[in-house]
């Protein structure tokens, strides 16, 4: 199975700003690691924000008490300044800048959301911060190669052009003798990425023509379901839909399914963004409801021995676990248990550790703390990423991770709503190639 203390500053609290540290850290400026990230806890993705952001500053704060990480940070403390840019790309745009050229931090480290990432993408090519980890799968972030302060930007999550290309693989391997494809994408950067990469991956189909199936393609500029009804309608003869949006855009997208009797019972493909049970839609735990399928790359229970990868991952899981155990100011005892399933939560965890590597790398090389060292640290040599696979960043490659697993929604025992379900393994992880190679394309 797949699933994909605190001193608060009143002036930055009016800003919308948390600014915390660890417990027991003193020191002037050499001491401390500052990093930075616009993290919303209102707005419409309020409920990837908020767990996504609980586990960052409750990590942090473990981070600098506890005796395994003092090596990694050799008498530093992290210090780490997050904005609520309440799901609003202006608003985050502004608080990146204000994180480059006021709060001077050292990093960028998880900064949330497609609307961040395509709205401040001139400030993170060109200001020559370390920015590590993306809580998006933005095209925006992806470089064959990057240059000059591009090789800053390093995204771990899969993007959206390359899921695309998989989630097309997916459909015709994974779902027998299918002629017909319905895309429905949102007209935003999330949803033109996802077709871009379903295009792209068509026109590679090297299969005859009556092989390969017809695809239609249905824009949305709307999250109301109930005002997308003739786009799905207009795919509702498909034998699967894909549903190529974000959160509020997926859920949009699979209400109207199933308020048309015809798309109702067809399964739905969706972004790995939207693959927890918090963003299920309720009509999924009904009679009748379309299977809901989506790409997975956060792996946390493999067999122990099963390889030294998953051994890894596994470890990791276990941190993971025992943090969120250990939090007594983020996260609430009676969420404990569904933190441990939270693929947003699991994220943060993802991007601060894959920061982490960089500053251990460093360490060793006995270079001082730099922006220019830090980057050589992390383009040195494939970087291992927490409950999942690797990113190289070599050569200037910001093209994220491409083998992904493929997971299917799990409706809870009756009675319970869609919150209550979870995620299975529908197929194991496989790249864009091993696809290709299955297809016999």
């Amino acid at each position: 199975m797949k699933r994909a203390g605190v001193i608060i500053n009143v002036f930055a609290l009016l800003l919308s700003a948390f600014v915390f540290w660890g417990c027991q850290k003193k020191g002037g400026q050499d001491s401390v690691i500052h990093i930075g990230a616009t993290i919303c806890s209102e707005g419409a993705y309020a409920l990837v924000g908020v767990p996504y952001g609980n586990f960052y500053k409750a990590y942090v704060d473990y981070i600098n008490q506890a005796p395994e990480y003092q090596d990694i940070l050799k008498g530093r403390a992290i210090k780490a300044t997050i904005y609520d840019d309440k799901g609003d790309g202006a608003a985050g745009k502004t608080y990146i800048e204000k994180l480059i050229n006021d709060d001077k931090v050292f990093a960028l480290v998880g900064i949330l959301g497609t609307w961040n990432v395509v709205a401040a993408k001139y400030e993170l090519e060109t200001s020559g911060i370390p920015s590590v980890y993306f809580g998006t799968g933005a095209s925006a972030q992806m470089f064959e190669p990057a240059n000059g302060n591009q090789r800053y930007m390093m995204g771990v999550q899969p993007l959206y052009k390359t899921e695309g290309r998989l989630m097309y693989l997916r459909a015709i391997t994974y779902f027998k003798n299918v002629k017909s494809i319905g895309v429905v994408f949102s007209t935003a950067d999330d949803g033109l990425s996802l077709k871009s990469g379903i295009e792209t991956q068509v026109a590679m189909d090297t299969r005859a023509a009556a092989e390969k199936p017809t695809i239609i393609y249905q824009p949305i500029g709307s999250s109301d379901a109930a005002s997308i009804g003739p786009q799905i309608a207009a795919i509702q003869d498909c034998d699967v839909i894909i549903a190529a949006g974000n959160q509020a855009y997926f859920k949009a997208i699979y209400s109207a399914a199933y308020a048309n009797s015809v798309a109702r019972p067809k399964p739905v493909i969706t972004s790995y963004v939207n693959i927890a049970p918090t963003n299920i839609p309720a009509e999924a735990v009904n009679l009748g409801a379309g299977e809901i399928y989506g790409a997975a790359w956060v792996v946390f229970n493999e067999e122990l021995g099963a390889s030294a990868e998953a051994d890894r991952r596994l470890k990791d899981y276990e941190e993971y676990c025992k943090i969120v155990d250990w939090d007594s100011r983020y996260i609430p005892a009676s969420e404990k248990e569904a933190y441990k399933v939270n693929a947003y939560a699991m994220s943060s965890y993802i991007a601060v550790k894959t920061f982490l590597t960089g500053i251990q790398r460093l360490n060793a090389s006995g270079k001082p703390l730099t922006a220019q060292n830090y980057l050589e640290a992390m383009e040195s040599q494939r970087v291992p990423i927490a409950i999942s696979g690797g990113v190289s960043y070599g050569g200037g490659s910001r093209i994220g991770l491409d083998s992904l697993s493929f997971a299917k929604y799990q409706p809870p025992a009756p009675g319970g709503t869609a919150a209550d379900g979870t995620f299975i393994e529908a197929d194991p992880m496989a790249s864009i190639d091993e696809l290709i190679s299955e297809m016999g394309g």
